[in-house]
């Protein structure tokens, strides 16, 4: 990946791959071999943790994918606000992920969102 940003677009995107291969083979070239995920419902280690969280949000919220309305980097960390929309495109919740990046790779995210 040249950019954070094309990164966390691959990322955002993999919310919404389907097909469980493609998704972690994204996720692999992205992320570091000991990348952590955190957020107010789970506590995840390694890229297959991820996609599995990523494939139970595609079966709970059919339809629903993530839009970023800010993205800030400095120092091997980003910001990003999300909105959380349906097919409408009509907002449904939005939250704030905070990323860690080591070698040009993101090593943790860190989600906050509230929670149901």
């Amino acid at each position: 990946m040249s950019t954070i940003n094309q990164i966390w677009e691959v990322y955002r995107a993999c919310w919404n791959v389907t097909d469980p291969q493609e998704r972690m083979n994204k996720l692999e070239k992205i992320m570091t071999n000991d990348f952590e995920y955190h957020d107010p419902n789970v506590t995840l280690k390694g890229h297959e943790q991820l996609a599995e969280y990523m494939e139970q949000f595609q079966k709970e919220f059919k339809g629903m994918s993530f839009v970023i309305s800010d993205f800030n980097f400095h120092h091997n960390r980003s910001l990003a606000h999300w909105n959380m929309v349906d097919e409408k495109k009509e907002m449904i919740a939005n939250g704030i992920d905070f990323a860690y990046y080591k070698n040009g790779r993101i090593q943790q995210i860190t989600g906050f969102f509230k929670e149901n």
